[in-house]
């Protein structure tokens, strides 16, 4: 069978008889194709020549028994019928008009009936109107007397030229006389498209294209259309009456080219032919080569067969069962074992600690099922020597050529080193995360004790207030109470404080709530009021919104402001003269979907901008130094940045960037300052 193959592969003769038996019968196959084709093309013109004598047919009806109907109506008219008015009192002339609205609604292509002296002056009609409508052409239209005299003449139902004005339009004129006298004229105007649209039906629109051309050639429905260039594809059919001018054509929508048509075909056998035997070239090329494949194959698998001896990581395949049907020589040298010792053996295997076979018994089992995770498992293995090795196990199916499953591939890593190195390195950050822990809580502690101090010392000053109120005489009740409320206040605003600092420390979320960021200034800056008098130091806050919205915990951001503008105060009245214009500016900006709220101040400078924000670090005599790193840690905590840089002309501007929820519409520059001096 083999010695068969090779040479239906090899020789030219099986390939050549295939080529000629499938080009004859590509040539009957399409000689069928085109006998059938013909035919259907026959059929098709004999159905187009039906359908054509079918539509000739009934629109030539249709015109008849509308011309009868209006003669008919137009004969039972009196014969003073033109005395009547445009206010009809005449009873046959509303049966009259009740007739043409009723024929007008079953034909809407039927646009007006109008009933003419014998002047060509209109009395009345369907519709009824004071002023012609736009769309009707004017019943002193050239065509439509020429149509009024001609029917006169030959006293017979007279079919006007086209009017071209807002559609084709076709007007009926037919003569009314009584015992031989001239006694006016009725006019029925058509809508072409109208009348196309009414009479043609959808089936025949499918099969074919149509257009309307009068006598000159002239395309007139549709507009939009062409007329076809070759004279065989159209076929053409009498529209109404002989003098009508009118020709209806009717296209195929598949036009046939028989003679090129035929030609292409005779070709296409031709290259189909030329084809099949191409193809049949290739597929023997093709059946060659994968036979020389089939061969470096082979030696390829032998090639991978000694490289799998050659690696370090071990090798284990197991059958369905869970028997062991092959091991590497790594495996071999990893656990210490024999390759005959592990061959065939099935579980418990003895690679397997006794304090920990359950759960090797247990990841086997997983492994079975198809349970492996794609970064493997962790296991410990016995070697023969008795020392415990650490593995990560990986697994992957083994299937067959038809992709059944026939067992298992494990490969297994010695990790022992690595597990090592991990416990030596988790016992190491474990003694970092204590010390961290030690670290933070101090850092905690004195954030407390720093941020307690403004709301302490508040508390002190409305105390003292208070007893001085008491001793006054007479006692001063409103302001004592005041100096009670805002001691209230200001406790309630250390516990608030308290509770923010345990939100840090203990990486929870704070509780956001939407405020005014202006109306946030109102408490630091009432705080700090004293200490700008005192200094004899000016304060501007230059805002370019009336309304700026964020969400934030209110409590932490007014402290951060109070900090920054304290600082500005510490810094500028370090000068020796510190009573300059524009001494501390506020500034709060709105950037796209952020706020930027800038503290500049007039005084000495940034020192060194790398430890500015370091815990503890402090340029002041007095002071912890965590102001601004509790600053910049609030910040950031409301998805914000908080930054520092040179104030041009000298000093320090400290910047933080928020996100904000909405602003005013009234966004132009508006800026109110407040500014506070000293008392002389």
């Amino acid at each position: 069978m083999p010695k068969l193959t090779d040479y239906f592969i090899q020789s030219r003769w099986p390939w050549l008889a295939a080529s000629i038996i499938l080009t004859a019968l590509l040539f009957i196959s399409t000689s069928i194709g085109w006998f059938w084709y013909t035919e259907q093309r026959a059929t098709a013109e004999r159905q187009l020549s039906l359908d054509l004598l079918w539509l000739e047919q009934s629109i030539a009806e249709s015109l008849l028994i509308n011309k009868k109907m209006l003669v008919n109506w137009a004969n039972d008219l009196p014969p003073d019928s033109s005395k009547i008015s445009t206010k009809i009192s005449s009873k046959a002339a509303e049966e009259f008009l009740s007739n043409v609205d009723g024929l007008v609604k079953e034909n809407p292509a039927i646009l007006s009936v109008d009933y003419l002296d014998k002047n060509g002056q209109r009395l009345f009609g369907f519709p009824n109107y004071l002023e012609r409508p736009e769309h009707l052409p004017p019943v002193s239209d050239p065509l439509i007397t020429e149509a009024v005299q001609r029917s006169l003449s030959l006293a017979t139902p007279a079919y006007s030229q086209v009017i071209e004005q807002f559609a084709p339009l076709w007007v009926l004129a037919i003569p009314i006389s009584n015992d031989g006298k001239n006694q006016g004229s009725l006019l029925a105007t058509y809508d072409l498209n109208q009348l196309l649209s009414q009479k043609v039906p959808w089936w025949f629109v499918q099969r074919y294209d149509l257009s309307l051309v009068d006598r000159n050639n002239k395309q007139l429905s549709p507009r939009d259309g062409g007329i076809p260039e070759h004279a065989n594809d159209v076929h053409k059919l009498s529209f109404g009456p002989l003098d009508s001018g009118l020709t209806l054509r009717a296209t195929p929508h598949i036009k046939e080219q028989s003679k090129i048509l035929l030609g292409l075909l005779a070709l296409a056998v031709v290259l189909l032919g030329l084809l099949v035997i191409w193809l049949l070239k290739i597929l023997q090329r093709w059946l060659r080569e994968r036979q020389a494949v089939q061969q470096v194959l082979a030696k390829e698998l032998r090639f991978r067969e000694a490289m799998e001896h050659s690696l370090v990581t071990g090798l284990l395949a197991f059958d369905l069962d869970g028997k062991i049907i092959y091991a590497n020589p790594a495996l071999c040298n990893l656990l210490g074992l024999t390759h005959e010792s592990l061959l065939g053996s099935v579980a418990p295997f003895p690679f397997w600690p006794l304090d920990t076979r359950e759960a090797c018994h247990q990841a086997h089992q997983a492994m079975l099922q198809g349970e492996n995770p794609a970064n493997g498992r962790n296991l410990q293995f016995l070697h023969a020597d008795g020392s415990i090795l650490s593995v990560r196990l990986f697994a992957s199916p083994l299937v067959d050529g038809n992709s059944n499953p026939t067992g298992w591939m494990a490969s297994l890593v010695d990790i022992t080193a690595e597990r090592q190195a991990a416990n030596t390195a988790r016992e190491r950050d474990e003694l970092l995360q204590h010390t961290s822990r030690l670290a933070t809580l101090a850092e905690f502690a004195s954030g407390i004790a720093h941020e307690l101090n403004q709301p302490l010392a508040a508390i002190a000053n409305y105390s003292a207030a208070a007893d001085s109120f008491l001793d006054a005489s007479p006692m001063q009740t409103k302001k004592v109470q005041e100096a009670v409320r805002r001691m209230g206040e200001e406790s309630r605003r250390a516990g608030q404080i308290v509770h923010s600092m345990r939100s840090f420390i203990q990486r929870r979320t704070v509780q956001h709530q939407a405020h005014n960021l202006v109306k946030l200034l109102t408490e630091p800056m009432a705080l700090l009021e004293p200490m700008l008098q005192r200094s004899n130091i000016s304060l501007n806050v230059i805002r370019f919104d009336q309304d700026i919205v964020i969400d934030c915990d209110a409590v932490m951001i007014e402290q951060v402001l109070f900090n920054l503008i304290r600082n500005a105060i510490d810094a500028v009245a370090a000068m020796d003269e510190p009573t300059v214009s524009e001494a501390i500016t506020v500034h709060i900006i709105h950037e796209a979907d952020c706020v930027v709220v800038s503290v500049c101040d007039r005084g000495p400078g940034i020192a060194d901008h790398d430890k500015l924000f370091q815990a503890f670090y402090t340029t002041k005599s007095e002071g912890m130094g965590l102001g601004l790193a509790i600053c910049r840690t609030v910040i950031e905590s409301h998805g914000g940045r908080l930054w520092a840089e040179d104030n041009p002309g000298g000093g320090a501007r400290f910047n933080f960037r928020i996100p904000c929820t909405a602003v005013s519409t009234e966004s132009n520059f508006n800026p109110i300052s407040r500014v506070t001096t000293s008392h002389e």
